[in-house]
């Protein structure tokens, strides 16, 4: 059966402990969805899926007066995660950013609107950069989380601040040439 990069992020998810399907959200919500995100549409038809194959069990847990669902590895899930995690051949990386498609265009508006642009983008980065340190630090004293969750924690934190440094100089050299 061919999973989707959405079901092996709830893979991952429920690889570290069971979780609900609004825990699974509320876990890419906070990890993933800076590079891989889940929708309540996705999450629900591919927990359907997971199940069915038998990669992933529930049990029902209410709580009060509210239905829930946990979910739960089972060992052929976990090995599946485990088989694709160590499948290190080279996959097209996909890069998809709307603001970016406006300055690909940009030169359909006067100089100043490019320079705005570019520094838009810059805060915007520079944000989510500082998001993410703060979003670290919260982890950080709450739990110790798997060391790989950090590194790419890191990761993501200095691609938006050279993207933030990038168009920065964008906006320096546009506006230099006036």
């Amino acid at each position: 059966m061919e999973l989707s990069n959405t079901a092996y992020v709830i893979l991952g998810a429920l690889h570290e402990r069971p979780r609900s399907g609004y825990d699974i959200k509320a876990f890419a919500d906070q990890s993933t969805r800076h590079f891989w995100a889940v929708s309540y549409g996705q999450l629900y038809p591919e927990l359907k899926r997971l199940l069915d194959a038998g990669l992933i069990e529930s049990e029902d847990q209410p709580t009060g007066s509210r239905q829930r669902t946990l979910y739960r590895l089972t060992r052929m899930g976990d090995e599946a995660l485990a088989d694709w995690v160590s499948d290190a051949s080279l996959r097209p990386c996909e890069f998809r950013d709307e603001m970016l498609v406006r300055l690909f265009f940009s030169d359909a508006v006067e100089l100043d609107k490019r320079v705005e642009l570019a520094r838009n983008m810059a805060g915007r980065h520079q944000a989510q950069a500082d998001g993410l340190c703060r979003q670290g630090e919260s982890r950080r004293q709450k739990t110790k989380e798997n060391p790989m969750h950090e590194v790419v924690l890191r990761f993501g934190i200095e691609l938006h601040g050279f993207m933030s440094e990038w168009y920065e100089r964008l906006a320096e050299q546009l506006e230099a040439n006036r």
